[in-house]
């Protein structure tokens, strides 16, 4: 799953309802749901119900963010994930690579795979135990 939109709403300037854990948003008129552990996001998610999560800011105190979670994505979006995954794997390749015997090369890729990996970084081909 993945968020479809960050709301720019701030859960204290939602309109409170009669349960503390649901507010309503004047700006889509929808509910959000207030979402504390792992079984309630995945639950309100699957229902296509807007949640608020803490999530851990760039100074790691939570920050409060409100949106809608989707499952499906575009071809485009998908694309760039899967390349934005491949470059996080080659600046993973790069900097695990020692040069040494415990690394070994992707017949695929070329790129360098540790001994202990069994799949490559960058094209995730399954090379199997060392």
């Amino acid at each position: 799953m993945r968020w479809r939109v960050r709301c720019p709403q701030v859960w204290d300037a939602l309109a409170p309802t009669a349960d503390a854990r649901v507010r309503r948003c004047a700006q889509c008129e929808k509910d959000v749901h207030f979402c504390t552990d792992d079984r309630e996001t995945i639950a309100h998610a699957r229902a296509g119900h807007c949640i608020a999560r803490e999530e851990p800011g760039a100074d790691e105190l939570p920050r409060l963010v409100i949106g809608q979670v989707v499952e499906a994505r575009t071809p485009a979006q998908d694309a760039a994930l899967a390349r934005k995954q491949r470059e996080r794997g080659i600046a993973e390749a790069l900097r695990s690579s020692d040069g040494g015997a415990s690394e070994r090369t992707c017949p695929e890729c070329g790129y360098a795979v540790p001994g202990f990996r069994v799949t490559c970084y960058v094209c995730r081909h399954e090379l199997g135990p060392a």
